[in-house]
C-alpha cells in the first residue's frame, strides 16, 4: 500500500470521498436528493480538525466522558474553597475575637487568667505604644425560644471584658452602631445575634454564665466580618462587670500590646518575655494565624484526598472512552495512516481531543464546584454547628481546579494516543475481525503482579497514616500517606482484569436465574474486553470501598464508644452544655444542689482545658476522689494509682503515654499559668475515651492552681439503688432551670445523643464520597454506550436473527449490573481491607479501637451494584433496541 505524504488537500479529498460513499450506502434514499458539490465535500483546512469533529460527532460519548470530568473538577474546585472558607474564617475569627493589635500577651500554654497586676508592667516596657486588657469567658446567649427537643434555645457566646477607651485594640471587632459598653451591665453585642433576638439598643437580653443567668443592656452592635461565625456569639462588657460575672476579680486572660513603631515589634516582644517571667508570653498575629492554619492541615488534606479519589475515578472514565474511542476508530486511523499521517499527528490528535474534553469540564466544573460549594459549607455548619455565611473564592482554587482537570485529562489520554499512534493500515483492514477480539482479551501478565506489589506498599503506608491521623504530621507525610491509599486503588485495578472472568463466572447462574438467557450472555459478553470490563468496575471500586472503608472505621469508633460508654460509665445521668460546647461552665452551687436532690448517691463533675506546647496538645481533666465511683477506670498500675492525684501526681492517656514515652514513675510536663509545672505520673488509663488517649488527669486542687480552671464543664449523676429515677430526673431538671444553657440527659439519651453527633458529622464525608460513585456510575453509563456503539452489526444481526427489543435492551442493562457487581464485589473487600488498616492504625495510636464489620453497608453496597447496573444501562438499552436492523448489518 503507498504511502502518500501528509498533503491535507489530498487527505481532504479522498476523506470527502470516503464519507459520501458511506453515508450513500448506509443510506440510499439520500441519492434522491440533488447535492451541489459544496455540500459533498467535507472542509477540513487543518489536520486537527478531525479531533474536533469526532467530538461532535460522538456526541452522547462526550457529554458522558465530560460529565466525569466536570464531578471531578467540581468536587476539587468545591473541597478547596471549602478550606479556604473555613481556613481564613477561623483565622479572621481567632484575630478578630483576640485582638489584632502587634502582640498579644496570654498565659503560657492557654488562655487562662492572670493577674490584672501585669498590665501596668506591660505599659511601663520600652516600646509598649498602648495595651488593652481582655478577660475572654464562655458564655451562652438566651434566645427565650425552644429547638426541636422542647429544650431551651442557646446560642454559644463568648463574652470580653474591655476597657471603655481602649475595647478596639483588645479584640479588633468594629461598632457598627451604638456605643461600647462603659459601666455596669451594658453590653455590645454582635448585629448578627442582635438581629437573631430583635435586639436594639437599649434592650435587655439574657446571657448564662458558670453562676446562673445575667441579664444586661444592650448599648451597641459590633460588625463581625463574614456575618456569622457557626452561630457563635460575641459580646463587650465593662471589664469590673465582666470579673464580677463571671467571678474572676481581678484577673485578665490577655493584653493586646501595639508597639511605637513597626520595627520595634521584635525587640519588643523579646523584652515581654523577659521581663514578664514564666508562666507568660507574648505572642505575634502571624504566630496565632499559623496555628489556626496548622489545626485545620489535615481537615483540608482530608478534603483534598475525597477530591483527589474523584479525579482518579474521573480518569478512569476519561481513559475508557478514548480507549474505546480509538477501538472504535480503528479503521479510520488507519485510512488515515495510509493517507500519509504520521503517528505523532495520529498521537497529537487524540491528545488534542483529551484537552478540549478537559477544557469544556474543567469550565462547567467551577460553575458546580461552585454550588458544591455552597451546600459543603452548609453540610459542614450542620455537621459540626459552624456557619460561614460567605464564600472565600481564591484565584488559586480556580487556577488549581482547571490546571488539575487538564492534566488529569490529559495523562489519562496518553496511552490511547500512544495506541493510537501504533495504528498501522494493514490492521486496520481487519480490526473488525475476531483477532482483535482475543487480543483485547488477553491480561498481561506483568500488570497483577505490579497491582500484587502496589498493594504490597500502599497498605503499610495506609496503616502508618490511621496511626498517625490525630498528630501534626508534616504535609509531606501525610501526603505520602494518602498516596499509599491512591497507590492501593492503583494496584486493585491492575489486578482486577485477572479477576473479570472468575466473577463474571459467579455472578453467571445468579444471572441467568433472576434474567435468563440475557443474563448468562451477559456475563460472558464481560469478558470479552477484560480491559475495558476492569476500568469500568476499577472507577467503581473505589468510590465503594471509600464508602465501605469509613463505614467501617465509624462504626467501629462508634461501637467502641458505646463499649466503653457500657463498661466503663456507672452514671445514671448526666448534665452538659446544651449545644455540647465544652467550653460552657457551671460553678460548684450546682453540683453542691444537685447533690442534695433526693435519690441521688453521688456526684462527680470534670473540668477541663487545653494546654499546647509548641506542636504538643494535651487535654488536662481535673477530678475529684468521687469520679472512680462512678468512672470504671482501667489504670496500668492499679486502682490505687487514683489516690495520687490528691498528693499532686497525674494520670495519662495511654495515646500519650506511648507518644512521650511515659510510664508509671516517670514525670509529665504541662505548660500552665505560672510556668512549666511537672507532674508525677502514677499510672497510664487504657480507657481514656473523654481526652481520646491523650488525656492527663489531674486533682481540681491542682487544676485551679497550675490552669486557673475552677468551673466544671460536664457533670456525672448517679442514682441510689431502687430509686425513682424519673421522680430524680424532675427534681434535677427543676435545678437546672437556672441554667438553661445546660441539659439533662438520661444516659440512654446521652449515648443517643453521642451517637447522633457522630452520624451528623459523617454524613459531611460520606456526601463527598457520594460524588466518587455518581463519577463511577456514569463510568458504567459511557462503557455501556460505546459499548453499544462498537457492536452495532453484532445487536443487527441478534435482531435479524429474531431477537426483540425487548430482549437486546435487557442484555446491555444486565451487562451493566454485571460490570457494577464486579466492582461493588472488589470494592467491598478492598473496604473491608482499608476500614481495617484504619482502625487497627487509630488502635495502634493509643486509642482502643475494636473492629466492627460493616455489614449493612457492605450487603447495601452490593444492592447498589444492581441498581447502578440497572440505572446506568436504561440509556443505552434504549439506544441498542431502536437499532435500525439492516443500517446495523451494514455498519462497518
Amino acid at each position: 500500500m503507498p504511502v502518500f505524504p501528509p498533503d491535507l488537500a489530498v487527505l481532504h479529498r479522498v476523506l470527502s470521498t470516503v464519507a459520501t460513499r458511506k453515508k450513500c450506502r448506509t443510506a440510499p434514499e439520500d441519492h434522491q436528493t440533488p447535492r451541489t458539490g459544496r455540500d459533498r465535500r467535507m472542509k477540513l483546512r487543518r489536520f486537527y480538525n478531525l479531533s474536533l469533529r469526532n467530538l461532535g460527532a460522538r456526541l452522547q460519548r462526550t457529554l458522558l466522558t465530560t460529565v466525569g470530568i466536570v464531578l471531578g473538577v467540581g468536587i476539587v474546585f468545591g473541597v478547596i474553597t471549602l478550606s479556604d472558607t473555613m481556613s481564613g474564617a477561623f483565622r479572621e475569627l481567632f484575630s478578630r475575637a483576640y485582638g489584632a493589635a502587634d502582640l498579644t500577651v496570654t498565659a503560657a500554654g492557654g488562655n487562662g487568667p492572670f493577674d490584672e497586676g501585669v498590665l501596668e508592667e506591660v505599659r511601663a516596657t520600652r516600646d509598649v505604644g498602648s495595651a488593652a486588657p481582655r478577660l475572654s469567658q464562655p458564655a451562652s446567649l438566651l434566645l427565650g425560644g425552644t429547638d426541636e427537643r422542647g429544650l431551651p434555645e442557646v446560642r454559644s457566646m463568648r463574652v470580653f471584658g474591655v476597657e471603655p477607651e481602649t475595647a478596639a485594640l483588645a479584640t479588633g471587632f468594629e461598632l457598627a452602631g451604638g456605643r461600647y459598653p462603659r459601666e455596669g451591665s451594658e453590653v455590645a453585642l454582635d448585629g448578627n445575634s442582635a438581629e437573631s433576638l430583635g435586639a436594639r439598643p437599649g434592650d435587655e437580653i439574657r446571657i448564662g454564665t458558670a453562676q446562673g443567668p445575667v441579664e444586661l443592656t444592650v448599648v451597641g452592635t459590633l460588625r463581625i466580618p463574614g456575618g456569622s461565625f457557626g452561630g457563635v456569639s460575641f459580646g463587650m462588657m465593662p471589664l469590673p462587670e465582666a470579673q464580677e460575672v463571671f467571678d474572676k476579680p481581678g484577673k485578665i486572660t490577655g493584653i493586646a500590646v501595639e508597639a511605637t513603631d513597626d520595627g520595634a515589634v521584635a525587640a519588643l516582644q523579646g523584652r515581654l518575655d523577659d521581663g514578664l517571667g514564666e508562666g507568660l508570653q507574648a505572642e505575634r498575629s502571624e504566630t496565632r494565624t499559623s496555628q489556626v492554619d496548622s489545626q485545620f492541615q489535615a481537615f483540608r488534606i482530608a478534603l483534598l484526598f475525597f477530591a483527589g479519589t474523584a479525579l482518579f475515578v474521573g480518569a478512569f472514565l476519561v481513559f475508557n472512552a478514548l480507549s474505546m474511542t480509538v477501538l472504535e476508530r480503528t479503521r479510520e486511523l488507519g485510512m488515515l495512516r495510509a493517507l500519509g499521517a504520521t503517528r505523532a499527528m495520529i498521537s497529537r490528535s487524540v491528545i488534542l481531543e483529551a484537552m478540549v474534553l478537559g477544557l469544556i469540564g474543567s469550565v462547567l466544573g467551577l460553575l458546580l464546584g461552585y454550588g458544591m460549594a455552597k451546600g459543603l459549607v452548609y453540610l459542614f455548619g450542620r455537621a459540626f454547628r459552624f456557619e460561614v455565611t460567605q464564600l472565600s473564592l481564591s484565584p488559586f482554587a480556580l487556577v488549581a481546579a482547571v490546571v488539575v482537570g487538564l492534566l488529569v485529562t490529559v495523562l489519562a489520554a496518553l496511552y490511547p494516543a500512544l495506541r493510537a499512534g501504533r495504528v498501522s493500515p494493514v490492521e486496520a483492514m481487519r480490526a473488525r475481525t475476531g483477532g482483535a477480539s482475543g487480543r483485547a482479551g488477553r491480561t498481561p501478565i506483568l500488570l497483577p503482579v505490579l497491582g500484587l506489589l502496589l498493594v504490597g506498599i500502599g497498605a503499610p503506608w495506609t496503616y502508618y497514616l490511621a496511626k498517625n491521623l490525630s498528630t501534626e504530621l508534616d504535609g509531606l507525610l501525610y501526603a505520602s500517606g494518602i498516596a499509599g491509599v491512591v497507590g492501593t486503588f492503583l494496584g486493585v485495578s491492575l489486578i482486577i482484569p485477572a479477576l473479570v472472568r472468575p466473577l463474571a463466572a459467579l455472578f453467571s447462574p445468579f444471572l441467568r436465574l433472576l434474567f435468563g438467557v440475557e443474563g448468562k450472555m451477559a456475563a460472558t459478553n464481560a469478558t470479552r474486553n477484560r480491559g475495558r470490563t476492569a476500568l469500568t468496575a476499577s472507577a467503581l471500586m473505589v468510590g465503594i470501598s471509600l464508602v465501605v472503608a469509613f463505614s467501617a472505621l465509624g462504626g467501629s469508633v462508634l461501637g467502641s464508644i458505646r463499649a466503653y460508654l457500657e463498661g466503663s460509665l456507672g452514671s445514671d445521668f448526666v448534665v452538659q452544655p446544651a449545644n455540647s460546647d465544652f467550653d460552657v461552665t457551671f460553678s460548684g452551687k450546682l453540683e453542691e444542689a444537685v447533690a442534695r436532690v433526693p435519690g441521688v448517691a453521688e456526684t462527680t463533675g470534670i473540668a477541663t482545658t487545653i494546654r499546647r506546647d509548641g506542636r504538643e496538645v494535651s487535654v488536662v481533666l481535673g477530678v475529684d476522689e468521687r469520679y472512680p465511683e462512678i468512672f470504671r477506670l482501667n489504670i496500668d498500675g492499679g486502682t490505687d494509682a487514683f489516690s495520687a492525684l490528691d498528693e499532686g501526681g497525674a494520670l495519662v492517656g495511654s495515646q500519650l503515654a506511648e507518644k512521650r514515652g511515659l510510664e508509671a514513675g516517670s514525670t509529665v510536663e504541662l505548660q500552665g499559668i505560672r510556668g512549666t509545672r511537672e507532674y508525677a505520673v502514677a499510672g497510664i488509663v487504657e480507657n481514656d475515651l473523654l481526652a481520646a488517649g491523650t488525656g492527663v488527669y489531674v486533682s481540681k486542687e491542682t487544676m485551679a492552681r497550675d490552669f486557673g480552671v475552677d468551673s466544671d464543664g460536664f457533670l456525672a449523676i448517679k442514682a441510689e439503688p431502687g430509686a425513682d429515677r424519673g421522680e430524680i430526673g424532675r427534681e434535677v431538671g427543676a435545678v437546672l432551670k437556672d441554667y438553661p444553657q445546660l441539659t439533662l440527659y438520661s444516659n440512654a439519651e446521652w449515648k443517643e445523643q453521642i451517637e447522633s453527633d457522630f452520624n451528623r458529622q459523617y454524613v459531611f464525608f460520606y456526601a463527598i464520597m457520594g460524588v466518587s460513585v455518581a463519577v463511577s456510575a456514569f463510568g458504567v453509563v459511557n462503557t455501556l454506550s460505546m459499548s453499544v456503539f462498537e457492536r452495532t452489526r453484532e445487536i443487527g444481526i441478534l435482531r435479524a436473527i429474531g431477537t426483540t427489543r425487548f430482549q437486546v435492551g435487557r442484555l446491555i442493562i444486565d451487562e451493566g449490573v454485571v460490570i457494577s457487581l464486579i466492582g461493588c464485589t472488589v470494592g467491598i473487600v478492598v473496604g473491608s481491607l482499608l476500614g481495617y488498616l484504619f482502625v487497627l492504625g487509630s488502635s495502634a495510636g493509643g486509642f482502643e479501637v475494636a473492629f466492627y464489620y460493616p455489614q449493612i453497608p457492605a450487603i447495601l453496597a452490593l444492592v447498589s451494584g444492581l441498581f447502578i447496573g440497572v440505572f446506568a444501562g436504561l440509556l443505552p438499552a434504549r439506544s441498542a433496541a431502536r437499532t435500525n436492523i439492516v443500517e446495523a448489518v451494514q455498519y462497518e
